[in-house]
């Protein structure tokens, strides 16, 4: 049988684009729907303000994620190796 192995690469700043991210997405989330409810309410400036944020933390998230992307783009992937595994015939099986 062969060995697999796999590497990961601890890359802190990529960490914290990938988390920075999903941070400003939960922001954008938690704000949409205050804004809604807001609205609800009557509250229209307080609905505006919170809209407001809730896109411009929404071009954050996509701006994070985009960059995150672009910088992974130069290496390879992990998952081609864990998934290729070497044929084995029944005549290497047997020997």
């Amino acid at each position: 049988m062969t060995e697999q192995k796999t590497t990961y690469n601890d890359d802190p700043s990529a960490e914290f684009l990938a988390t920075a991210g999903l941070v400003t997405m939960l922001g954008t989330v938690v704000s949409g729907v205050i804004a809604l409810v807001s609205l609800g309410a009557g509250h229209a400036m307080s609905a505006a303000i919170l809209g407001t944020v809730a896109l411009l933390s929404f071009a954050l998230s996509l701006f994070l994620f985009s960059v995150d992307s672009k910088r992974s783009e130069g290496g390879a992937l992990p998952f081609p190796s864990w998934l290729r595994a070497e044929p084995e015939t029944a005549a290497e099986v047997a020997a």
